[in-house]
C-alpha cells in the first residue's frame, strides 16, 4: 500500500485441545501497529471499532492514550509520529480454557480393528468468521490404506510423517465436516500430537479501524489497513 498512514494488525492464537474435548489452554496476543509514509500527516489520531471483548487486555504505548470513543492518538496532540517508522500502539492479549472461545474445534475418533485402526477427524467452525488456509496434519507413520473426505483434499506427507487435510477456506457455508482414514497402528496414541495451522482476514479481537483524523481537525487522512490472525501454535494432544 502507498497510503500515507498504514496499519497493521498483527495477532497469534496459540491453542491447545484435549483429545476428548475441552481447552487445555488458549492464548490470543495481539498488537496494531502505525505506519507514517508522508509527514503532512504526521500528527493524526485514530479512531477504533471495539467489540465488548470480554477478558481482553488493552495496553497503549506509554505517550499514547485513549480517548473517548476508542480513539487512539499521542497524549501531547501538538507531536507527530515518527514518519518512516512502525510504532506499535496499542498491545490485547487474551487467556482462557473456555472452548466456547475457540474459533475451529477439532475431535478425533479412532477404533480399533484388528491391528489397524478406522479414524474419523471432525472439525467445527466456532463464530461467525472465516478461516483460510486450514491444515490439519495427524501423525501417520505410513500412508494410510483408505482415506475418504467430504471436503478439501487430504495428502500424505512422507518427509513429515503426517496425513495432512487441508481446506482451502472454512466459513459459514462449511462450518463443519469430516475425514475418514485407515491405517495400521500400535495403539490410538499414535495419532497425536495432531497439529493444526489456519489464518484470518480478521482478528478474534473484535477490533477495527473506523477512521484516521488528523490532530488539527481540519479533516480525514488517508489510511490502509492490512493484517489478522494467524496461528502460532494449536495441538490437539
Amino acid at each position: 500500500s502507498n497510503a500515507p498512514v498504514q496499519l497493521l494488525l498483527e495477532e497469534k492464537l496459540t491453542l491447545s485441545v484435549q483429545r476428548d474435548g475441552g481447552l487445555q489452554s488458549m492464548e490470543v496476543s495481539g498488537g496494531l501497529q502505525l505506519l507514517i509514509t508522508d509527514p503532512s500527516c504526521d500528527k493524526v489520531y485514530v479512531q477504533l471499532g471495539l467489540g465488548s471483548n470480554p477478558g481482553y487486555q488493552f495496553k497503549t504505548r506509554p505517550n499514547i492514550e485513549t480517548r473517548k470513543e476508542a480513539i487512539l492518538g499521542l497524549r501531547d496532540a501538538s507531536r507527530a509520529f515518527p514518519a518512516n517508522s512502525a510504532l506499535g500502539v496499542l498491545k490485547w492479549r487474551f487467556l482462557t480454557t473456555d472452548d466456547s472461545h475457540a474459533p475451529l474445534l477439532l475431535t478425533c475418533w479412532p477404533t480399533a480393528t484388528g491391528d489397524t485402526f478406522e479414524v474419523t477427524l471432525e472439525y467445527e467452525l466456532q463464530g461467525e468468521r472465516e478461516l483460510r488456509d486450514v491444515r490439519i496434519a495427524i501423525p501417520l507413520g505410513c500412508p494410510p490404506t483408505s482415506q475418504q473426505t467430504e471436503l478439501g483434499d487430504v495428502s500424505y506427507d512422507a518427509r513429515a510423517k503426517a496425513l495432512v487435510w487441508h481446506i482451502p477456506i472454512v466459513d459459514a457455508s462449511n462450518a463443519s465436516a469430516n475425514m475418514e482414514f485407515v491405517a495400521p497402528a500400535a495403539s490410538a496414541d499414535a495419532f497425536f500430537p495432531i497439529d493444526v495451522a489456519f489464518s484470518s482476514p480478521k482478528t478474534l479481537c473484535e477490533l477495527e479501524v473506523k477512521g484516521v483524523h488528523l490532530a488539527d481537525g481540519s479533516g480525514a487522512a488517508p489510511y490502509s489497513t492490512a493484517g489478522g490472525m494467524v496461528v502460532d501454535s494449536y495441538t490437539v494432544v
